[in-house]
């Protein structure tokens, strides 16, 4: 998604939470995820989405997992509680970058910041 202003300035990031305040969630495991917009250092909740876990026992279909990633295509990161190889994969050729940031969403979002600030630098 472009707003015109380049991606130093709006990004997004799908947080996986049961409950919108704590990185809880496995990215196979989860049904919601809370969508921040982050702008100028500053960010905030758009939206929450619902996909269905495709998760079977620490199996899963490459197929239903792409569907499910690509829900995200306007999200530069995905961030879970853990995120299996697999998933990973298919999360890069996507073109998002996934994370594992266990705890608290405001530190999560903390370190995704500095992290995309870190990321500048090398552009």
């Amino acid at each position: 998604m472009d707003s015109g202003l380049g991606d130093d300035f709006f990004y997004r990031v799908a947080f996986a939470s049961s409950d919108g305040y704590v990185v809880d969630t496995h990215f196979g495991r989860a049904e919601t995820l809370y969508i921040y917009q982050f702008f100028d250092g500053e960010y905030s909740l758009v939206e929450k989405r619902y996909v269905s876990s495709v998760c079977q026992g620490g199996t899963h279909s490459p197929n239903e997992m792409r569907k499910n990633v690509e829900h995200f295509l306007d999200c530069q990161y995905i961030v879970a509680l853990r995120i299996g190889v697999g998933a990973m994969a298919i999360i890069r050729e996507c073109g998002i970058t996934p994370m594992v940031l266990p705890g608290e969403l405001t530190e999560a979002m903390d370190k995704i910041y500095k992290y995309h600030q870190i990321q500048k630098l090398f552009k």
